[in-house]
């Protein structure tokens, strides 16, 4: 009787708790919202360069060696040299097939063979030979790079006009050079890159020098390099005719000076790591903190002094 009871004084409460649920309104995104989340030109530019199923790779698959300790990877049994003296970086791998291998809890591994030369390599995948076909993905294999995915690439983007979006330049040794952003470069080769970067673009600076850029094959605009946050498929110029063709070659070389706007400082530097804001009694202040220890002072948002 006493819960009876409860539950009738309840009543009013939760059904007023379920009209309100039910009577709020609906959310819809802006265009300017559902534009944000949208792929950008250049991931749907480049989403035909990824990695293939293993249920598509094709008998000798090649695969590069990224590293000299790509030989860890392999099974030690059977294995035909020592990973921890063996120099294995740059030397190709060819898929020869699938094997498995019994597991501990009676299951079966999916395990995959590779040759070099006429060495033989297995490296157990961790998957079931029921999962592996569809879960195993060719730019998944640790410390290998697919020769499949690097020739993809080269053929999209040989001959490609293209405008820089990252300063990050290097040339035929590694070795990091002044790089510019927002300028036209044409891509003359591709080719497999390193452990951390698989895949490097060539093109020529301004003085017909070559020029190399690194990038990982990831697609989405979050991968520090994907080939999203390192070229534009068009002149971002156009977007900005109100700035000053001097204070857009400043832009292009990463620099800064007063008088700018913040919009045109966040095009030279992207955004700050940390922001202050305030005022006084006539004007706003704003003062961008950068990681690298730059730090910009903004006044009514024009840039009076810096610090880099």
């Amino acid at each position: 009787m006493f819960c009876l009871l409860i539950l009738t004084l309840m009543a009013p409460m939760l059904s007023s708790c379920f009209t309100g649920v039910e009577g709020t309104k609906k959310i819809s995104l802006s265009k300017d919202d559902r534009k944000a989340i949208l792929p950008s030109d250049e991931e749907l530019f480049f989403r035909t360069v990824s990695g293939e199923a293993l249920e598509k790779w094709e008998h000798k698959r090649p695969f590069i060696a990224a590293d000299n300790k790509t030989l860890l990877i392999f099974e030690q049994q059977g294995l035909p040299t020592d990973p921890e003296t063996a120099a294995v970086a740059g030397k190709t791998f060819l898929f020869e097939g699938v094997e498995s291998r019994m597991t501990l809890d009676g299951g079966q591994d999916a395990v995959l063979v590779f040759s070099s030369g006429n060495d033989i390599f297995r490296y157990n995948t961790g998957k079931s030979v029921d999962e592996a076909p569809k879960n195993v993905k060719s730019d998944e294999i640790p410390m290998m790079i697919d020769l499949k995915m690097i020739e993809s690439a080269r053929k999209l983007l040989v001959g490609k006009k293209l405008w820089t979006r990252s300063p990050l330049w290097y040339d035929g040794n590694g070795n990091r050079i002044p790089g510019k952003k927002y300028v036209p470069v044409t891509i003359s080769d591709v080719r497999p890159g390193s452990l951390v970067f698989p895949i490097k673009v060539r093109f020529a600076d301004e003085n017909g020098n070559d020029v190399w850029a690194f990038m990982n094959f990831g697609n989405s605009g979050k991968e520090s390099r994907s080939f999203s946050n390192i070229f534009y498929l068009s002149d971002i110029r156009k977007k900005f005719p109100a700035i000053e063709d001097d204070v857009w070659q400043l832009i292009c070389s990463s620099k800064v000076r007063t008088g700018m706007t913040k919009d045109e400082c966040r095009l030279a530097l992207g955004n700050p790591q940390e922001v202050d804001s305030g005022h006084d009694y006539t004007q706003t202040l704003d003062l961008w903190h950068y990681s690298d220890g730059a730090v910009l002072w903004f006044e009514d948002g024009i840039l009076t002094r810096f610090r880099k």
